[in-house]
């Protein structure tokens, strides 16, 4: 009678008391009755989510194609949007990377290896003062004239000192996914028919799986390239800055957003919320139109001087709209004023401008020679990567 009245109160605080009744009427720990992870023996695994497989997908994908140069610290996801039609599930997702260089030294990056490798180095002493640099520039390479030799040095000096803020440093970068799969009859996801792809600018996609840096050769021989043009004159660095280039990036991240809002009556994700409306009052003609207006409020930021009817926004008609226009702004700064330089795809630094062929303005955040970050309006984007073209426009700061 007792051992009935045990299991009858085991069975009901089962799940607190955490015993189960025997076969023979005995009671005994639920705990010898226990799989891993909570489930019983025997019980079969419960099928994963659409959002679990593609969670999974993403982020073994966005590792397998990054690891090598990176330290993954954390990836994450945000679902903007879900739907499932018929057969057929599609979602939009908001993916956000922390990740950091494995490469201890400026010296190691491939791009790097490759410019130095031009020189007959293997490193360059950037913080050591200048006639130390020519002296050992000299060394390998001596029939280099005095005017070379100074470009060398301003190309290496400049480059080190951005590429030098990011050793050792996380940072934060994102990619709007668009994913679109066939449901299997239990309404699960199959990576064999998932397709995803990463966003790019002017609504190009490319598939995640082939959203990947270039290989450590090609970085290498990009480098090699982009210093061979410094020694034959092709490449002559700007002895002056115009502005400064960290002070675009420091508005550029001020005022965008990662925006899922869209102007009315288009597909164009816009956040004005997050714009400089005190100091450029928003109209709604821009909300559309407006990522030449963002970079050049940033360089007005950073110390280039507005320009009455040539570079003013709204009030420069006369000279091609300088200030609102992707080509009357590359036109002004590249030709009229001459602050900029233009400059091949990897070569582009932080602060510079990268124009797509179509008329698209971006401002560059950050570029490590393995990954390029850009920011914009028309979509609001920040810290988006982006596979730079060869038919684009590239303007550097120097």
């Amino acid at each position: 009678m007792k051992t009935k009245v045990v299991a009858l109160l085991c069975l009901v605080v089962f799940f607190l008391a955490g015993c189960s009744p025997a076969a023979n009427g005995n009671v005994t720990s639920s705990s010898s009755a226990r799989a891993e992870g909570g489930k019983y023996e025997g019980q079969p695994p419960l099928p994963e989510t659409p959002q679990q497989t593609l969670e999974r997908y993403i982020i073994n994908t966005y590792k397998r194609n990054y690891e090598t140069f990176y330290q993954v610290d954390s990836v994450s996801l945000t679902f903007v949007s879900e739907n499932t039609n018929k057969n057929t599930y599609t979602a939009t997702v908001l993916m956000k990377a922390v990740k950091t260089l494995k490469y201890k030294t400026v010296d190691e990056l491939p791009f790097i290896k490759g410019a130095l490798g031009a020189l007959g180095l293997q490193s360059y002493p950037y913080l050591e003062e200048q006639n130390q640099k020519v002296e050992l520039i000299k060394q390998k390479n001596k029939n280099l004239s005095a005017s070379t030799l100074t470009n060398v040095v301003t190309y290496l000096d400049r480059t080190y000192d951005e590429l030098a803020r990011y050793i050792g440093k996380k940072y934060d970068s994102y990619m709007f996914l668009y994913v679109t799969a066939s449901l299997t009859a239990s309404n699960t996801l199959s990576e064999n028919n998932l397709k995803v792809l990463v966003e790019q600018p002017q609504y190009q996609r490319i598939e995640l799986k082939d959203f990947k840096p270039l290989s450590a050769q090609t970085m290498y021989d990009l480098g090699k390239q982009s210093m061979q043009r410094v020694l034959n004159g092709t490449t002559i660095p700007l002895k002056n800055m115009y502005y400064d280039p960290w002070k675009v990036v420091e508005y550029a991240d001020k005022y965008t957003s990662n925006a899922t809002t869209v102007c009315p009556g288009t597909v164009i994700a816009n956040d004005k919320t997050k714009w400089n409306n005190e100091q450029w009052p928003y109209y709604d003609f821009l909300c559309s139109t407006d990522c030449a207006d963002f970079a050049s409020q940033a360089l007005n930021y950073a110390g280039l001087p507005v320009e009455p009817g040539k570079w003013q926004r709204l009030k420069d008609a006369a000279n091609g709209w300088a200030w609102t226009s992707s080509s009357g702004l590359r036109r002004y700064l590249l030709q009229q004023k001459k602050v900029v330089r233009s400059v091949k795809s990897w070569e582009i630094r932080a602060g510079g401008l990268m124009m797509a062929d179509q008329g698209h303005t971006m401002i560059v955040v950050r570029n490590d020679t393995i990954e390029i970050l850009t920011n914009a309006h028309t979509n609001d984007r920040y810290h988006e990567p982006v596979l730079p073209q060869d038919n684009w426009y590239y303007l550097n700061s120097w």
